[in-house]
């Protein structure tokens, strides 16, 4: 029987308060539909789930779409016959299901009183559906319109599982570690461009860092050159990292050895990109953005064969854009085509290509600090040489081609295989201060002038994943090796030194040649780790327990002579370690929808490097965590508290007694509590807000100090703060989508409070407190079988004059003053 799926067939169907609950007709044992199939459904929009399932299992299923439109699936995965698989699919939706006399269709219906209303028989009836309508289609008018599942962009707020960062199907609720997820929906509705952008304001515990690389701080911590990972693989020293073909941004919390390898023990960002669907949907995007930018998107998906067993997928951009500061400007184009291939139903392979051109001129880093606060200049005065900076501007050609696929050889087995290479030649002018008199406002920087260098990454790695039973105790096992590997060859830069400028004189650069002081560079990372876990489950599935171990060997390659070519090649040091770290961590359900957990882990960071460049030990990381996690609201609504305490050790510092000697003595802890509330209210209101309080300090720093130059030495000492950690901030969005007569309209608004904070690791000045408000309004409606969404953002709607990070007295980020963000979308 071929599969068909009636999405809105259900007219005028009726369901009696008073009657019992309509029966889930059973399945005849001998017929088809009552043998275990394999699935393979990802959770996402109910409505796909269904579909996916209807295909898989030949059965004809009937729902209405605008019921479940709104609704989400936990997915499906293993071998399941059809009503278990529906029970799975249902589970938490309100929803229930009645089978056919003849058992090959099945009707989708709202469960006896639930959320519908009384009409005076005591009867409660579904709105009526135009049964004509195309699949695909309803009496909303689009033509195709935005498919659902793994890939749309009506995703809500809320998710219930991470597959990719967690390398297992268990769901969040489950598991004793803490994952945060950025949804496509949401960068939609915020317009976030940047990675950061969907970072910042919709996930606790993360902020930004004053380095020209993409890194994030995550509890209190970062990594000098990226914690990055896209769809589990590292993407090492990354700049600008765009979000126009990005599915889900998820944060791992805590050290993350076990799964990702070397990196910081406050977490790693990890991005899904976009998946292609076997429904066609096309979309371009036209944004404006004050000073002066502008940036078009489109994204394009569909079969590429009849049977659906190839799939594509291509999305693109082109941003150009200004800057509140002078002189500051920015050109990026980007592409990243997908391929999907699914011959069978056990396998399936994603082949990704990325090509990045970017060219910019650089802001980084912008004030200096005077006293005991940020200097009082216009945040828009430009404190480089614009002569230099405009004559030789960054660049970066960025090409990255991956692939991933699995294949389940038996049900509930699967081995899955991940694969990327990434190539980034650069261009860069980095100006980097030394010094400054705050009397007299004269500041002292280090040009550092790259004309082409070549950054070559590989990673790979291979999981087994298997499910099985001892007794009375469930297994889900993970057994799985990596390997990665980062290559800069040999290269030659620049080091002029630059004369004085006065902050309060600005353009008064005196500039040196930039091609003087030739310095010759080569460096490598490389590692390779197996690891393994096991998620035990037991006491009726109400007690999970996680354990698992990780084995690292790790290689930090660099030249400790600058001098010239050949001293560079014959003073090559590599240097070797080794690591285990283990995870340890255990999850109670008293209740369905809520769990209690708790998790230990160390870390196995990158290697530090030294001033001289010579590879010095690693850091290590070390976490004790407990929470609570609750899925409120028919699963609507996701809930996590943590507290967590981190110790970082092997920091370092430069030698007072050498400023060309870089010393490891030292610890730093940070210690405190988030919450996390994340998804959809009701019908109309949905919810982002996420509260920190962090105490993030060195607990062992410099043994050997002078107080008098503790400033200018910039040593971290016992008890201080590290630069720019609040000990409290958090943030709030709210989202109203209209019905009725007003339907298409919605309406958000948000708040951001951070609290003050030091600058810098002598704690010799303050950034002050502050208070951002931003707001959308969009309007979506369909013109001759186009949907088309209309949208407004601004944000920092008050203006304020904020400085959200800093790294010494030298470089202190200004905050982005008011902006706004307006978009026309187009979607068929």
């Amino acid at each position: 029987m071929s599969s068909t799926i009636a999405a809105a067939a259900l007219g005028a169907l009726t369901i009696g308060t008073g009657d019992p609950a309509p029966a889930q007709a059973a399945i005849p044992p001998e017929t088809p539909l009552a043998m275990s199939r394999l699935y393979a459904i990802p959770a996402g929009s109910l409505g796909a789930a269904l579909n996916s399932f209807a295909d898989k299992s030949g059965l004809h299923i009937l729902y209405d779409a605008r019921v479940t439109r709104s609704m989400r699936s936990i997915g499906l995965r293993g071998s399941f016959s059809v009503k278990s698989g529906l029970d799975r699919l249902l589970d938490g939706t309100g929803l229930s299901y009645r089978f056919s006399d003849d058992g090959e269709s099945v009707s989708i219906m709202l469960a006896q009183n639930d959320m519908m209303r009384n009409d005076a028989s005591g009867a409660e009836t579904l709105p009526a559906i135009d049964v004509g309508a195309a699949s695909g289609e309803t009496r909303e008018g689009r033509r195709g319109g935005a498919p659902q599942g793994p890939g749309d962009r009506h995703t809500g707020y809320n998710a219930v599982s991470a597959p990719t960062t967690l390398k297992m199907d268990t769901p969040l609720l489950k598991t004793p570690l803490t994952v945060e997820v950025v949804t496509r929906q949401t960068m939609d509705d915020q317009q976030a461009i940047s990675v950061g952008d969907a970072l910042l304001t919709n996930v606790s515990g993360v902020t930004s860092t004053a380095n020209v690389l993409e890194v994030f701080k995550i509890r209190g911590f970062s990594n000098p050159v990226g914690n990055i990972f896209k769809n589990g693989l590292m993407e090492y020293r990354i700049r600008t990292l765009d979000t126009t073909n990005l599915q889900t941004v998820e944060v791992l919390k805590g050290p993350a050895s076990l799964l990702f390898g070397r990196g910081e023990p406050g977490g790693i960002v990890n991005l899904v990109v976009k998946r292609p669907l076997d429904t066609p949907y096309y979309s371009i995007q036209q944004q404006v953005k004050s000073f002066s930018g502008t940036r078009t998107t489109i994204d394009a998906t569909g079969p590429l064969t009849k049977d659906k067993s190839i799939l594509y997928r291509v999305n693109a951009e082109y941003y150009s854009n200004g800057s509140y500061r002078d002189y500051v400007s920015d050109r990026n184009l980007f592409i990243a085509p997908t391929l999907t291939f699914h011959p069978i139903e056990q396998f399936r392979m994603n082949v990704d290509f990325e090509y990045q051109n970017r060219t910019w001129v650089d802001d980084y880093p912008v004030l200096p600090a005077v006293g005991g606060s940020p200097a009082s200049i216009p945040i828009s005065r430009y404190l480089s040489s614009a002569s230099l900076m405009t004559a030789y501007p960054d660049h970066s050609d960025r090409k990255r081609i991956a692939y991933d696929w699995t294949y389940e050889f038996l049900p509930g087995w699967s081995l899955t295989n991940r694969l990327s290479y990434t190539s980034i030649a650069t261009r860069n002018e980095n100006i980097v201060p030394f010094s400054f008199n705050p009397t007299t406002g004269v500041l002292g920087r280090l040009a550092l002038f790259i004309p082409g260098t070549t950054d070559r990454t590989f990673a790979t790695n291979l999981d087994l994943k298997g499910k099985f039973s001892t007794g009375f105790i469930d297994h889900s096992i993970l057994i799985g090796l990596d390997a990665f590997k980062n290559y800069i060859p040999l290269y030659l830069s620049y080091q002029p030194f630059l004369s004085s400028i006065n902050i309060n004189a600005p353009n008064s650069w005196q500039v040196e040649n930039p091609y003087s002081n030739p310095v010759f560079g080569k460096s490598a990372q490389k590692w390779t780790g197996v690891y393994g876990q096991d998620m035990i489950s037991l006491l009726d599935d109400t007690v999970h327990i996680l354990l698992g171990g990780r084995y690292d060997w790790a290689e930090s390659s660099a030249n400790k002579n600058f001098s010239s070519y050949l001293n560079a090649l014959s003073s090559y040091v590599t240097t070797y370690n080794t690591a285990f770290s283990p995870r340890v961590g255990a999850v109670y359900q008293p209740l369905p929808w809520l769990s209690l957990y708790g998790s230990y882990t160390r870390s196995f960071g990158v290697g530090n490097s030294s001033s001289t460049g010579l590879p010095l030990d690693p850091q290590r990381g070390e976490l004790y965590e407990a929470g609570v996690k609750a899925e409120l609201l028919d699963r609507r609504l996701s809930l996590t508290m943590a507290y967590f305490d981190i110790f970082k050790t092997n920091i370092p510092y430069a030698d007072p007694t050498n400023a060309r000697n870089t010393l490891l003595i030292g610890k730093a802890r940070s210690q405190g509590f988030e919450f996390d509330l994340t998804g959809r209210i009701d019908d109309n209101w949905s919810v982002i807000a996420n509260y920190t309080h962090d105490d993030v300090r060195t607990v062992q720093g410099a043994l050997s100090y002078n107080p008098a130059t503790l400033i200018t030495t910039q040593l971290a000492i016992s008890g201080s703060k590290l630069p720019a950690s609040p000990r409290n901030y958090g943030n709030l969005w709210v989202k109203y989508d209209a019905v009725g007569e007003i339907q298409g309209l919605s309406l958000g608004a948000g708040v951001s409070v951070y609290e003050s904070s030091f600058g810098d690791n002598a704690n010799s000045y303050v950034l002050p407190a502050y208070a951002l408000v931003n707001g959308m309004i969009a309007y979506r409606t369909n013109i001759e079988g186009y949907t088309v969404t209309g949208q407004l953002n601004v944000k920092n709607l008050g203006g304020a004059t904020y400085y959200p990070t800093s790294t010494d007295r030298y470089t202190i980020q200004t905050g982005t003053p008011r902006t706004f963000l307006g978009s026309l979308r187009l979607e068929f």
